[in-house]
């Protein structure tokens, strides 16, 4: 018989996070396919069916919400538990990436058991989530700079569309390519986990609500991240 133990896992500043990403990544997404190609037009004056204006709205407020979740996100990394934090720099993580990614290759039955994410899961929240997002404020941020010129954003990130042919039409390419890029890890990512939960019964779904994970307790240890 397995016998197994729940761990606490996610903090709940790490659950809050998450579910905030997960609003404002949704908001995002529809509206900037929206602004990037409106589809939808509304007859009558503008003043009095501002579509567009109402939408470049929403996809600031939830853009400046998802910024200050990220720079949350960064200080929990700092200051919450070990599962908070990504360190490729401990024994056995390149081994351990190793055994995870022919584990989703189907190569092997079985896998390296952790109490938080493997080191694929991490290597992937690193390039996307963290490389990713700040990508994204960054050149959202120096977009909107051009709306006003000398501002807050034009001086955080306006040197940025230089490096980009110098025209904001490539960097907007390149906001729009990562966006989508984001939208395969989410797709990615509910695969992946409900393939977890389903495989080793370790209540990974339910563990981003409640915080808590069943890990095996009479075999082999599940590492810790």
């Amino acid at each position: 018989m397995v016998l197994k133990k729940s761990v606490y896992v996610w903090e709940l500043p790490i659950r809050i996070y998450h579910w905030v990403n997960v609003v404002a990544i949704t908001i995002l997404m529809l509206t900037g396919l929206y602004i990037g190609n409106p589809v939808f037009s509304q007859p009558g004056e503008a003043y009095g069916n501002f579509l567009m204006g109402r939408t470049r709205l929403w996809h600031s407020l939830a853009a400046w919400v998802f910024i200050a979740n990220f720079i949350f996100r960064f200080y929990w990394a700092l200051v919450g538990n070990e599962h908070a934090r990504f360190n490729p720099f401990r024994r056995g993580f390149v081994r351990d990436g190793w055994d995870s990614l022919k584990y989703y290759l189907f190569l092997k039955k079985e896998h390296t058991l952790h109490t938080g994410h493997n080191v694929i899961a991490q290597l992937t929240y690193f390039f996307v989530m963290w490389l990713g997002s700040f990508f994204m404020i960054m050149s959202g941020l120096a977009l909107q700079g051009e709306v006003y010129p000398g501002g807050l954003q034009d001086k955080l990130a306006g040197w940025m569309i230089p490096w980009f042919s110098g025209m904001s039409y490539g960097l907007r390419t390149w906001h729009h390519l990562v966006a989508w890029l984001f939208v395969i890890f989410v797709v990615a990512h509910l695969y992946l986990v409900f393939r977890q939960d389903i495989l080793d019964d370790d209540s990974t779904v339910s563990s981003i609500i409640n915080g808590h994970k069943f890990v095996i307790v009479d075999g082999d240890e599940p590492h810790e991240d």
